[in-house]
């Protein structure tokens, strides 16, 4: 109990660590990038009293340190500013935009594990057999396309031609939760089909490589059957390297959904982001590139938690 408490206190001193890294370097970006937030807002018609009127209502005339303080201040208590471009807070734009792009990662996630799973386990049945071929073909086509033009090709295919989902339209999860579902069903599984093709890679390579140890020969040797060798004791053995290789192909589905959601003309937080950048939305940005690393920093941390949990090995690294 102690030793995986101290685990626990240690990745979370490094989690806390590589957020304020995090913070500091978006911090810095937005602030040597040329253009002055309070022009921007003005417009190019603003006398320069009134610039720097607005500068110092905002506090842009302060020392870099103090500004970075203040917005790493507002950063974790959840005020991120005031857009420049929309004039809410940037908080709410987010929140407003979250089901979207959260809603569609968990759902990629899923068709992701729920489906590479049972490919890699047919497949490693017979390695190199008929079954483990048409996979393999199949997985790598799939990671050789990429997800905008597997976006165009599915919306060819299902939207245009058969009609089966209504590209363009999105409901809201609390006012129609199955047209929500619909509305992100088919650009989820765009973003899945190349992380299914990662997912099974790995798998099938990892239970082809445990299946082949010594000890799963002695296992057979006394009498059990293959399936109660691959649950009892490959697919375990497997985990530790399959939850790292599963979080890292969280972070890119994270990544992806934003190119994805300009496709299929999604009101996410990639348009969001996108319009951020036309419109010279600083605090936006900034924002938006914070939360998004967290994002990815919590995704890393909870794999090291689960790594620990299921290999108790990991504490003495």
């Amino acid at each position: 109990m102690r030793e995986n408490l101290k685990f626990i206190l240690t990745k979370a001193v490094e989690f806390i660590l590589t957020l304020l890294v995090v913070s500091f370097f978006t911090f810095a970006a937005f602030s040597i990038l040329p253009g002055d937030t309070a022009s921007v807002i003005l417009g190019p018609e603003a006398t320069p009293e009134q610039i720097d009127s607005l500068r110092q209502e905002l506090g842009l005339d302060k020392p870099m340190v103090e500004q970075y303080l203040n917005w790493l201040a507002g950063t974790f208590s959840g005020n991120l500013g005031q857009s420049t471009a929309f004039n809410v807070p940037v908080s709410s734009l987010i929140a407003q935009r979250l089901p979207v792009t959260l809603g569609m990662c968990a759902l990629a996630l899923i068709i992701v594990i729920g489906v590479s799973y049972p490919m890699a386990i047919l497949s490693s049945r017979k390695p190199f057999h008929l079954a483990d071929q048409v996979f393999s073909i199949i997985g790598h086509i799939a990671f050789a396309i990429p997800p905008f033009v597997l976006s165009l090709l599915l919306i060819l295919l299902f939207s245009n031609l058969f009609g089966y989902f209504a590209v363009g339209q999105y409901y809201a999860p609390t006012d129609n939760f199955g047209g929500y579902l619909n509305s992100l069903l088919l650009p989820s599984v765009c973003i899945a089909i190349p992380k299914i093709a990662m997912i099974f890679k790995f798998l099938r390579s990892s239970i082809i490589t445990e299946k082949a140890s010594d000890y799963i020969k002695t296992s057979k040797a006394h009498g059990l059957s293959d399936f109660s060798i691959l649950i009892r004791h490959v697919l375990p053995n497997t985990n530790v390297s399959a939850i790292t290789v599963v979080s890292i192909v969280l972070s890119d589905i994270i990544g992806g959904s934003l190119i994805v959601e300009q496709v299929f003309n999604l009101p996410g937080l990639g348009r969001l982001l996108l319009m951020g950048i036309s419109r010279r939305d600083f605090p936006l940005l900034s924002g938006m590139v914070f939360y998004l690393a967290l994002a990815t920093v919590i995704i890393y941390f909870v794999a090291d938690i689960l790594n620990n949990l299921v290999d108790p090995r990991m504490r003495l690294k």
